[in-house]
């Protein structure tokens, strides 16, 4: 399997797309973020995070429970892209979620 099996669809609408999920991300949506917060707002739906444990320096599983207080969270021994590289956990993690 290659390292990148879906390589062939980063087209260049695509990529672009990407950059500006990411630009979002470090701009406006902080900034929605901190008026959710501030109006006391949380997530409501049942939600599964999964995340590669310490390995980026923070407690993932504090910082989305401040949010959700129906927080399933699973640390998957993976690296970026954990469907490609352990789909039988990401699978697992998603059926138990539907059932919820």
């Amino acid at each position: 399997m290659p390292r990148f099996p879906c390589a062939g669809a980063w087209t260049r609408e695509a990529v672009w797309s990407i950059v500006a999920d990411y630009r979002a991300s470090a701009g406006i949506d902080v900034a929605h973020d901190l008026a959710d917060r501030n109006a006391g707002r949380s997530l409501c739906m049942p939600l599964m995070h999964q995340d590669w444990g310490g390995v980026l320096g923070y407690d993932a599983a504090s910082l989305w429970g401040a949010w959700v207080p129906d927080l399933a969270h699973m640390t998957v021994n993976t690296g970026h892209f954990m469907a490609e590289e352990n789909p039988a956990a990401v699978v697992a993690a998603m059926r138990e979620l539907m059932e919820r």
